[in-house]
């Protein structure tokens, strides 16, 4: 049985590699390890002192379920046996015994359910983990369902370690014992493909990136008034004439492959149908809209270009209808969001075919609007699904919705408590804690100066938001979960994961492992930030591009560069 060397800096030069190697790499990062370096963290764990050789484990399981089989074989081929033979960040092995006490050989994964592989809210996520110390030791991942199990995969493997001495992978702090699950339901990600056109191998990228981190919803937000990228069999003219090209489209069978991809890494993926407002690009049909694309856009909407569906035309029903009638088929999460957000009233005030329809009618122009968002949503229900809207139909139009409408909220953290007064089940997305699009100007490529931009969410005041804030248990409890948003102004696929990790990462921790841990103790950001630096570096052995947290000195020594609150 081999020991490792362990050299202590004050007697010598030697690094950690235990060569002479002076310089800034000779210097161990120092990083206590006070919580195991698993991202998000469990809810319940307990780890001993023995460390172990992992360098050759076979994993015995059911190989019915096609989406563990590609599990197995993606975190086998690749995820397990990551080397950095010069991290930023070296493993503090300090912390677990400096002899290695056996050899983990075999990982076992038992699910009770195997063949149900329903993905829905209330699916059964928990798993437990367990790594014995034994010379011949093993490892068992038990869930109740595959989503668990893949959960159980993810979190083994962070414990494996590479060390750049023993030229082995290891694990440390055996035996583990580990019980978890997630704390919110709903943890997702809106990706805006809208904005600027994602091909599908990026869109992959994220969902991967997304299941590292457990997140459990990707958000497509496919359309908006910039483009209509979607073929749609009923009417093909919306993205011949809304695309920005026919290369920036996504067909049918684009989206049936992005949720059986997203689906195999436990990700869920929920449509949004952007109407009446952000519907420039639909005008590829004729007749179903109003004040589009006007110059100077002020006061017809929000964002250029101007353009706003025709509420008073049965056109615009039908087509609206047609489209729905597609994606819930192409989607088939039990949730449809319905958008609903950022109407500009001013856009059908001045268009007189909708004025003439309000006259006629002898109704106003807020009742019209109540009118077409009431019928759409209905013909959602009528297809199966939970309609799921922005905050601005209850908060701002004050529509009475079914009280099983998912209200997702981003206007400021107050809507959280406005939205659950009334009785909602909310989504929190607060744009002043969890948009990941802010802080880098006004997307205006105009020459105006001074134009200024919404505040930059740090990773540290987005891990401190907390959702339940100023709300009593009973508003507390109808949050389901929350959402980091990615809208696309200003990033593309040349950009998207350097602003979209590790800075999302500490919203998927608060919405797996919540805000203490089993003890009642808070879960800190002095704490987090020992394992978010470690995290960040295995995204970027894993391929994926997290932006960096601070410079490189304070990266490997982060103790060194807490600095007080200014």
């Amino acid at each position: 049985m081999k020991a490792i060397v362990w050299v202590s800096l004050a007697a010598t030069v030697s690094s950690v590699l235990g060569y002479a190697k002076p310089g800034i790499n000779s210097v161990p990062a120092d990083n206590p390890v006070k919580q195991p370096w698993i991202w998000p963290l469990p809810q319940h764990w307990d780890r001993g002192q023995a460390t172990l050789d992992a360098s050759h484990i076979k994993v015995k399981y059911d190989h019915n379920s096609g989406i563990l089989r590609r599990a197995v074989q993606r975190y086998t081929k690749d995820l397990f046996y990551q080397k950095d033979d010069y991290p930023m960040i070296p493993y503090n092995w300090t912390t677990t015994d400096n002899h290695i006490a056996g050899a983990l050989h075999t990982l076992t994964i038992d699910v009770a359910n195997i063949h149900n592989e329903t993905l829905g809210m209330d699916t059964d996520e928990s798993y437990e983990l367990t790594v014995s110390d034994k010379k011949k030791a093993s490892a068992t991942i038990s869930a109740k369902t595959v989503y668990g199990a893949l959960h159980g995969l993810e979190t083994f493997s962070q414990m494996i370690q590479w060390n750049p001495e023993e030229r082995r992978h290891l694990i440390p702090n055996a035996p583990w014992k580990i019980s978890d699950y997630p704390v919110y339901k709903y943890r997702g990600l809106l990706l805006d493909t809208a904005r600027h056109y994602y091909p599908l191998e990026n869109i992959k990228k994220v969902i991967e990136t997304m299941s590292w981190n457990k997140f459990n919803v990707l958000h497509w937000h496919m359309i908006d008034s910039t483009s209509f990228p979607y073929v749609s069999k009923a009417y093909p003219e919306l993205a011949l004439k809304g695309a920005y090209s026919p290369r920036h489209v996504y067909t049918a069978n684009n989206i049936r492959e992005i949720v059986q991809f997203a689906k195999d890494h436990g990700v869920r993926v929920i449509t949004e149908l952007e109407a009446p407002g952000h519907s420039t690009a639909w005008f590829g049909v004729d007749g179903i809209m109003s004040c589009y694309d006007k110059v100077p856009y002020f006061g017809l909407t929000v964002q250029p270009p101007s353009g706003q569906l025709n509420i008073a035309s049965q056109k615009t029903k039908k087509v609206v209808n047609a489209i729905i009638d597609e994606w819930t088929e192409l989607f088939p999460d039990q949730f449809f969001h319905a958008s609903g957000d950022e109407v500009v009233m001013d856009c059908w005030g001045n268009d007189t075919s909708v004025q003439a329809v309000l006259k006629e009618r002898g109704i106003t122009l807020q009742e019209l609007f109540n009118e077409f968002v009431v019928d759409m949503h209905k013909y959602i229900r009528s297809k199966g699904k939970t309609v799921m809207a922005w905050e601005e139909s209850v908060l701002k139009y004050n529509l009475t919705l079914p009280k099983d409408t998912l209200i997702q909220v981003w206007e400021g953290s107050e809507g959280v408590s406005k939205a659950t007064s009334k009785g909602y089940k909310v989504v929190v997305s607060s744009n002043n804690y969890w948009y990941l699009d802010v802080g880098f100007g006004k997307p205006r490529s105009n020459p105006y100066p001074d134009v200024a931009g919404a505040g930059f969410n740090h990773w540290n005041r987005m891990y401190s938001y907390d959702m339940r804030a100023n709300l009593t248990k009973a508003e507390s409890d109808l949050i389901v979960g929350g959402e980091a948003a990615v809208f696309g102004e200003l990033i593309d696929q040349t950009n998207y994961e350097s602003r979209i990790w590790p800075r999302a990462s500490t919203v998927s921790h608060v919405l797996w492992s919540g805000y203490e841990n089993s003890k009642g103790e808070p879960l800190t950001s002095a704490d987090a930030i020992l394992r978010l630096l470690p995290w960040r570096e295995r995204m970027l052995l894993r391929g994926t591009m997290a932006a960096p947290l601070n410079q490189g000195w304070c990266t490997r020594n982060p103790l060194h560069c807490f600095q007080p609150a200014e």
